[in-house]
């Protein structure tokens, strides 16, 4: 099997043998691909400084079975990303990593991604671009949220409290021991894409953060324990550069 230039995005990247790479890559049009890039770790190898992280590239492959062989790399657009936007950047890698499966296509993911990394690297806030890509994320594998209707179908209103339940979804009414409570401003803003109040954007990502935690399973997302041990050496930043 030959798959000529699909776009793709490198989610994972690891030494293999003295002179190559064991790539995970995220395609559009074949998911997610186990590749092997030979050569790609010498000094004055032809993909030297391509197969990077957060880089829109075109990737050419061949072989069968779990693991394809690379045979060309063209490199699409580079995002100039730095601080939390790219910490943001690698937390949604990581996502898509241990949320898909190989060879399933998930052309919104791809494209969420996408633009995901073009807002970030336009200015947005990564703290606010992560919750419409988390919302994205879940609504393509399937476990979307309910955000404009409670779980008895009655609208959700701006002015009221709600609360979330991973067995039951939302309801009116304050927090409870079990659910994670959001303002219903909150849950209409981040369905319309038009977060942006402070309080509702961390509303939000405490509950997107639990909608996602069952589809994890017991291993946690390396990208936040990384920043979780960065944070007991620096202060909390300011909103427009917060993290994931």
């Amino acid at each position: 099997m030959r798959v000529e230039l699909a776009p793709a995005f490198i989610l994972h990247r690891r030494a293999w043998r003295d002179t190559s790479y064991l790539l995970e890559a995220f395609t559009r049009e074949h998911g997610r691909v186990g590749l092997i890039a030979r050569g790609a770790r010498r000094a004055r190898g032809r993909w030297q400084g391509l197969l990077e992280p957060l880089v829109a590239l075109q990737l050419s492959w061949a072989g069968r079975g779990e693991l394809k062989t690379l045979t060309g790399i063209e490199v699409t657009a580079r995002f100039e990303l730095t601080g939390n936007r790219l910490w943001s950047g690698f937390y949604a890698n990581e996502l898509v990593l241990r949320l898909t499966a190989r060879e399933d296509p998930h052309a919104a993911i791809h494209d969420a991604l996408h633009g995901l990394l073009q807002t970030m690297a336009a200015g947005a806030p990564g703290v606010l671009a992560l919750r419409y890509f988390e919302r994205d994320l879940l609504q393509a594998i399937g476990y979307g949220l309910s955000l404009t209707v409670t779980a008895n179908g009655q609208p959700i209103r701006s002015g009221r409290q709600y609360i979330w339940h991973a067995a039951g979804g939302l309801t009116e009414g304050g927090a409870g021991d079990d659910g994670v409570a959001v303002p219903g401003s909150a849950l209409l803003d981040l369905a319309a894409g038009t977060l942006h109040q402070r309080a509702d954007i961390h509303a939000v990502r405490a509950l997107l953060g639990a909608a996602i935690a069952p589809h994890l399973g017991e291993r946690p997302l390396q990208t936040l324990q990384t920043l979780r041990a960065m944070r007991q050496f620096r202060a909390t930043p300011s909103t427009s550069g917060q993290s994931p």
